[in-house]
C-alpha cells in the first residue's frame, strides 16, 4: 500500500494544500516541481504556500473580504504556489486564461469579484489596460523561481501552521471555460472534485512518488490542475513544469527531467510524429502519454515509433475525468475507455432515450457520488439548470458506446458538417486522412456550398510533395462519397491557439489564400 493510500485511510486528507503538507512532512527533500533547471522540494513548496496563505488572508480582509483571489499568470512555479496558498487560506482561487485581453478579460475579472489579483509581470500592464488603473489590488509575481511572490513574501507575517481543511463541497477553484454560445462560463469546482478524480486516476495508472509528470500545458486549465498537479500531489510525485510546448526541445526535456508521464493534444502528437525519425526516439523513461480523441492510425504510429503507450482520455472542466483508460487494459481503436466509476455515462438521443450499443447520440452523465463534478456555473443558475435534462448532464458531445461500456467520442455537436443531408464528423474525416503516408497534419471544416449546407475543406500539412487531386482520389476509396473533401488546401502549418489547438475559426480563410485542388 502506498503512503498516500495509508494516509487516506487512516486520517483522510482533504484539499491539495493538505496533500502538499502531508508529503512535506513525509518526504521533505523529494522534488515537488522543477523549472528551468531549479528544483522546488515538497518542504520548500509547503513553507512558501503556508507563508503566502497568511498574506493572502490578510490582503483579502484589507480589500473587501470577497474571499476570491484572481490569478492571471503564465506557467511558472510562483503561480502554482499562489493557487495552492489561496486554497490553504480558505480562499477561492479564480484561474484565468492568460491569453484573454480587453473586454473579455475585464468581464471575467469583474464577474470574479476578487479582493486581490495576482499576475506575472507582463500581465500587470495587460490587466491595467483592460480593466482600468487603480481599481484592483495587484500582486506581481516573478517568473524565475517559486519564491518570487512579491508582497506575499516581502510583507508576510507568520505563516499559517497547517492548511485549512476544506469541506469537500466548498469551492476549490473557479475557471472560465468557453461555451458554444454566449460568454465564457465560470465553472465552480469543489474541493471534492480535486480529490475524487486524482484518486481514481492514481489507482488506474498506478502513479507513485517515483513518477515525474512532464507538463507544458497551461496551468490554468483543468488538465494541468487536476490530471497533473492534483494527481502528483496525491501521489507524492514530481512535476517538470515548462512555460510552453517546444517541438525542438520536447524529447530533450523528457530525457533531462526523467519524465514518466506526459500529456497533450492530438496536434502535439501529430507535430512530434511529423519530425524526422531519430536514433534516440525510444531513449526515455515514459510509461505512457495521455491525449484526447486520438485517431487510431496516429495512436498506432506514435506507439510503434516512440514506444510510448498512448491513452485516449475524455473529460471536461465540469467533470474530469469522465473516462479512465488504463495502461493494463487495451481498448478498441478510437475509444477513450470506460466511464470513471464515480459517474454513470450513457449515450442518449434527442428525446433523452438511451441509445443501443453502437448507435450515435449525445454523451450524457450523472454523478454517483457527491462533489465529484462542478457545483454549477458562477452566478448563472439558469445556465446551470439548462445543462441538465432529467437528471443527466448534457456534454454537447456526440459519441457511441459499445456493449462492453467503452466510450467513443465522435465530435462536438456544433462542429458537425452537413453535406447533402448527411452529418459529417470532421474528426472522422481527419482520422482517415491521417492514415495517408504523405500527411503530417490535417484539419477539416465545413464551408458554405452554393447549393446550400456545406462542402468539406481539408487543410493539409504535407510531409513531402503532395498532389491534392491524388489525395482526393485516395480518399474516395476510403470513405463515403459525401465525406470526401471537395476542397483541399496545402499549407506549411495550421493556425493554432496559444495552447496549440487548431484554430478552426481561421481555417475558412485558407480557402482563398492557399494552393488548392477543387
Amino acid at each position: 500500500m502506498t503512503a498516500s493510500a495509508k494516509a487516506s485511510e487512516g486520517n483522510p486528507i482533504v484539499g491539495l494544500a493538505g496533500w502538499l503538507n502531508h508529503w512535506a512532512r513525509l518526504q521533505p527533500e523529494r522534488p515537488f516541481m522543477t523549472w528551468q533547471g531549479t528544483c522546488i522540494t515538497y518542504a520548500q513548496a509547503d513553507r512558501l504556500v503556508r507563508t503566502a496563505a497568511a498574506s493572502l488572508a490578510r490582503l483579502d480582509r484589507q480589500n473587501g473580504a470577497t474571499g476570491r483571489i484572481v490569478l492571471y499568470s503564465q506557467n511558472c512555479p510562483a503561480a502554482i504556489i499562489v493557487w495552492l496558498a489561496a486554497q490553504a487560506a480558505g480562499l477561492v482561487p479564480v484561474t484565468l486564461n492568460r491569453a484573454h485581453r480587453g473586454t473579455i478579460l475585464a468581464d471575467v475579472v469583474s464577474r470574479s469579484a476578487p479582493s486581490v489579483v495576482v499576475c506575472d509581470p507582463e500581465g500587470v500592464d495587460i490587466l491595467k489596460e483592460s480593466t482600468g488603473e487603480g481599481k484592483l489590488h495587484i500582486v506581481s509575481l516573478g517568473m524565475s523561481t517559486a519564491d518570487e511572490l512579491g508582497e506575499l513574501l516581502t510583507e508576510a507575517g507568520r505563516a499559517i501552521d497547517v492548511p485549512l481543511r476544506p469541506d469537500p463541497g466548498s469551492d476549490g477553484t473557479i475557471m472560465f471555460s468557453s461555451g458554444t454560445t454566449g460568454r465564457s462560463k465560470g465553472v465552480v469546482i469543489p474541493h471534492g472534485m480535486f480529490d475524487a478524480g486524482p484518486k481514481q486516476l492514481q489507482e488506474a495508472w498506478a502513479v507513485t512518488e517515483t513518477d515525474v509528470f512532464h507538463c507544458w500545458a497551461p496551468w490554468f486549465h483543468i488538465a494541468a490542475q487536476l490530471d497533473v498537479f492534483a494527481l502528483a500531489l496525491r501521489s507524492g510525485a514530481s512535476v517538470a513544469l515548462f512555460q510552453s510546448f517546444s517541438l525542438s526541445r520536447f524529447w530533450e526535456q523528457i530525457r533531462d527531467s526523467g519524465a514518466t508521464i506526459f500529456g497533450g493534444f492530438v496536434s502535439i502528437l501529430e507535430m512530434l510524429y511529423a519530425q524526422e525519425p531519430d536514433p534516440r526516439d525510444r531513449d526515455h523513461r515514459l510509461r505512457f502519454g495521455i491525449a484526447g480523441h486520438i485517431p487510431a492510425a496516429l495512436r498506432s504510429n506514435f506507439q510503434n515509433r516512440f514506444g510510448v503507450p498512448m491513452l485516449d482520455a475524455y473529460g471536461m472542466s465540469e467533470a474530469e475525468p469522465l473516462s479512465i483508460p488504463r495502461p493494463d487494459r487495451p481498448v478498441p481503436d478510437g475509444s477513450c475507455g470506460r466511464a470513471n466509476p464515480d459517474f454513470r455515462v450513457e449515450i442518449q438521443d434527442e428525446e433523452g432515450r438511451t441509445c443501443p450499443a453502437g448507435e450515435e447520440g449525445e454523451i450524457v452523465f450523472r454523478p454517483l457520488s457527491d462533489h465529484v463534478m462542478m457545483s454549477g456555473y458562477l452566478d448563472e443558475p439558469e445556465r446551470s439548470r439548462a445543462a441538465w435534462r432529467n437528471g443527466w448532464f448534457l456534454t454537447g458531445d456526440l459519441g457511441t458506446m459499445d456493449s462492453d461500456g467503452n466510450i467513443f467520442f465522435r465530435d462536438r455537436k456544433s462542429e458537425f458538417i452537413r453535406v447533402k443531408g448527411e452529418n459529417v464528423s470532421p474528426q472522422e474525416v481527419e482520422s482517415v486522412l491521417m492514415g495517408h503516408p504523405g500527411i503530417a497534419e490535417v484539419a477539416v471544416v465545413g464551408v458554405a456550398s452554393e447549393l446550400g449546407e456545406h462542402e468539406i475543406l481539408a487543410i493539409v500539412v504535407p510531409r513531402a510533395d503532395l498532389c491534392a487531386a491524388d489525395l482526393q482520389e485516395w480518399c474516395a476509396s476510403r470513405m463515403a462519397k459525401f465525406m470526401v473533401p471537395r476542397h483541399i488546401r496545402i499549407v506549411a502549418e495550421l493556425p493554432r491557439t496559444p495552447t496549440s489547438k487548431v484554430q478552426r475559426s481561421e481555417l475558412h480563410k485558407l480557402l482563398e489564400t492557399s494552393p488548392s485542388a477543387s
